[in-house]
């Protein structure tokens, strides 16, 4: 049996004759009445030609109009033939890869560009909170819309809502990516769940907290106890006076080089950033004058690195620690430095460069080349230093 390809628009073999699908009625029609189409077996047709009669299949498959001749059958062997042929027709259903949760999330951090950080956060949430689910095929994650809210309250209620937060957005990105590739799949199990909202913190310091924060003099059990930044090594007080300065994130401090300070311009570049937006801001005067103090001081080893480790030759120091009495976590001085931004009513736009927001969300924004107006933030973070001298005597 051959199977012919319409090329051409077909006209239907009859638009109007039809006969019923019995033999009785088959042998009943006349030769030379044309094609007649049998009702009840789909696509199979009857051409009464001079001294014969035909049967031939015509039907539109995966969108192309094909053609079949059956020959001269009796009605029963006709039907047969034209379920066996259409069967065969039938467009046979893709068999899909089995792609894992966790094989999705590899593919995801391969092949799309992501901080370093994101990175370390996706793996960390992927192998702590995912490794009863990464071994699951995306169809069946995909489905398992009540197993995953049950996992997003658990993560939760033993983890609080960040962690919680951070699972449904790894889970939601890597699999709304898998989907583009696979259109099959079913809805992101994460639209049983929504991003739970977290209210901003008072973090920043008062002024009261923050000379505490600096130097504490207290007697306990009859001795006299010191705590504070000001007690620190050189190098990790010198660190923390960098947070309190410049409000910026601790993995972007720790990575400083020398080549990232130029002393003479007073400007800071931070390379290692959150979302990999390196940003140069100005330093304020007395931030300079610190650095310039420190690096001469002696007390630092020779290193690229501005805040070099005793631990590790070669390496700058990483993870540093509120370990000491009176000094809070270090995210708290990125609050402070906000918080002076907006009592000296310095402009959001400007407050976003300093602090190395994204300039997206508004368009306007976007044309701001931001190291062309250092010069412009200058007063801002030299306002900063004052009011936080003001509050507290920093040596």
């Amino acid at each position: 049996m051959t199977i012919v390809a319409i090329r051409k628009p077909a006209k239907t073999p009859t638009e109007s004759k039809t006969v019923a699908a019995n033999q009785k009625a088959i042998e009943s029609l006349p030769l030379e009445s044309g094609t007649w189409r049998v009702e009840g077996v789909p696509g199979l047709y009857l051409r009464c030609r001079i001294k014969s009669k035909s049967f031939f299949l015509q039907r539109r498959v995966q969108g192309q109009l094909v053609k079949e001749t059956l020959g001269e059958l009796p009605m029963k062997r006709a039907r047969e033939q034209a379920m066996k042929a259409w069967s065969g027709l039938k467009p046979k259903p893709v068999a899909h890869e089995v792609v894992t949760l966790g094989a999705a999330i590899e593919r995801y951090l391969e092949e799309k560009t992501l901080a370093s950080k994101t990175v370390q956060n996706y793996s960390y949430n992927s192998e702590h909170y995912l490794k009863d689910w990464k071994y699951r095929g995306l169809h069946d994650v995909g489905n398992d819309r009540a197993g995953f809210r049950y996992l997003q309250r658990q993560i939760r209620k033993n983890h609080g809502p960040a962690a919680s937060n951070q699972v449904v957005r790894l889970v939601s990105a890597v699999y709304r990516w898998q989907r583009k590739i696979d259109p099959t799949l079913p809805e992101s199990p994460t639209t049983a769940v929504e991003i739970e909202a977290i209210p901003a913190r008072d973090w920043a310091y008062t002024p009261e907290e923050l000379r505490s924060w600096w130097y504490a003099r207290e007697e306990k059990d009859g001795k006299m106890t010191e705590s504070g930044v000001k007690t620190l090594g050189p190098i990790k007080r010198m660190w923390w006076i960098t947070a309190l300065f410049t409000g910026a994130r601790k993995g972007s401090i720790e990575a400083l080089q020398w080549t990232d300070l130029d002393l003479e311009k007073k400007t800071i570049r931070f390379r290692v950033t959150k979302g990999d937006r390196p940003y140069i801001v100005p330093m304020s005067d007395r931030l300079a004058g610190f650095f310039t103090a420190y690096r001469h001081s002696g007390n630092v080893p020779p290193s690229d690195w501005v805040f070099p480790s005793n631990a590790k030759a070669g390496h700058h120091i990483v993870g540093v620690k509120n370990d000491r009495e009176g000094v809070g976590p270090a995210h708290r001085l990125r609050h402070t430095f906000r918080t002076a931004l907006a009592q000296l009513g310095v402009p959001n736009d400007q407050a976003r460069m300093l602090m190395g927001h994204s300039m997206s969300g508004d368009i306007s924004l976007g044309y701001i080349t931001a190291p062309l107006v250092l010069e412009a933030l200058r007063p801002s973070t030299n306002g900063v230093a004052d009011h936080y001298l003001r509050m507290v005597d920093i040596d």
